[in-house]
């Protein structure tokens, strides 16, 4: 899955998805949030959203539409994902029980 990545705390390459743009060090747990360079919208739990009949809507970059939220879509929505390679690198949220410092 995902193994250009190494654990700031263990070492280890071993990663798994923990939800929207957050991965999980398989090793010591402790958990990461995706950085790219690439822009990206979200709509967040509680919002109702509505691109109307005659809406023409391009977004370039990520779609991250949380549950809870309300999206009515009457028109056209399309999502555009960059033509060059994405560049990844991960943030630390907060480190795993296991972690070895």
């Amino acid at each position: 899955m995902i193994k250009p990545y190494e654990c700031t705390q263990c070492g280890s390459t071993d990663f798994e998805e923990a939800g929207a743009k957050r991965v999980r060090c398989a090793h010591c747990g402790s958990l990461f949030r995706l950085m790219t360079h690439e822009p990206s919208v979200v709509i967040n739990k509680g919002a109702k959203v509505v691109f109307g009949r005659n809406a023409n809507v391009e977004i370039r970059g990520d779609l991250d539409v949380q549950g809870g939220a309300h999206v009515d879509i009457q028109g056209k929505v399309t999502v555009l994902k960059g033509k060059k390679q994405q560049e990844f690198k991960l943030e630390l949220i907060r480190t795993g029980k296991k972690s070895l410092k």
